[in-house]
C-alpha cells in the first residue's frame, strides 16, 4: 500500500519556487557517486560580498557560498569527506574566488584541516541570513585579514 500526501503537489510547487528564487544557473551542485548512487553533495553558490575599511566600502566582489555538505550516513568517513572537500576546494581555487561557510562549532577543526580559516564574529555580517554558527573563509590570505576591517556577505542571490 502506498501513502499519498494530498498536499504533496503544492509542497513540491512551493519547494521548486523557493529553489528557483534562491539559486542561479551559475551555482554548482557537486556530487560524489559510488556505484551510480549519490552518496555526497555540496552546494557552491555565486554570491556577493563587500569589504570595509574605515567605514567605507573598499570593494564589492563575488564569492562562493559553500553550503550543504551532505554525506550519506553509511559513507560518513574521512575518505569520502576528504574526496568531497578536496574537490570543492579545487573548484574554489580554480574560480579564483574566496569562499564563505557557516558551520557548527564542532565542525571547525574539520574545515581547518582543509585550509579554512574561522572568522571572528566582529569581522563579518551576513546581511540576509542570521545564524549563531561559526563563519569560515577559504582562499583568503591570513595577512589580508589585518587589512580588511569588516565583511558583509550576502547569502541569497
Amino acid at each position: 500500500m502506498c501513502y499519498q500526501n494530498p498536499n504533496l503537489g503544492s509542497q513540491l510547487k512551493d519547494e521548486l519556487s523557493h529553489y528557483l528564487k534562491e539559486n542561479s544557473i551559475n551555482d554548482l551542485h557537486n556530487l560524489i557517486l559510488v556505484n551510480n548512487e549519490i552518496i555526497g553533495y555540496t552546494f557552491l553558490a555565486n554570491r556577493n560580498y563587500e569589504t570595509f575599511k574605515s567605514n567605507k566600502i573598499k570593494k564589492k566582489e563575488l564569492y562562493i557560498l559553500f553550503s550543504s555538505l551532505i554525506l550519506s550516513k553509511k559513507f560518513r568517513n574521512f575518505f569520502y569527506a576528504s574526496k568531497l572537500m578536496t574537490s570543492n576546494n579545487r573548484i574554489i581555487l580554480k574560480k579564483k574566488k574566496i569562499s564563505f561557510l557557516y558551520c557548527d562549532r564542532n565542525k571547525v577543526n574539520f574545515y581547518r584541516f582543509f585550509g579554512w580559516i574561522d572568522l571572528k564574529k566582529s569581522l563579518f555580517n551576513v546581511i540576509d541570513h542570521k545564524s549563531n554558527q561559526v563563519g569560515m573563509i577559504y582562499n583568503f590570505k591570513k595577512n589580508n585579514l589585518a587589512k580588511t576591517k569588516y565583511f558583509n556577505f550576502y547569502y541569497h542571490s
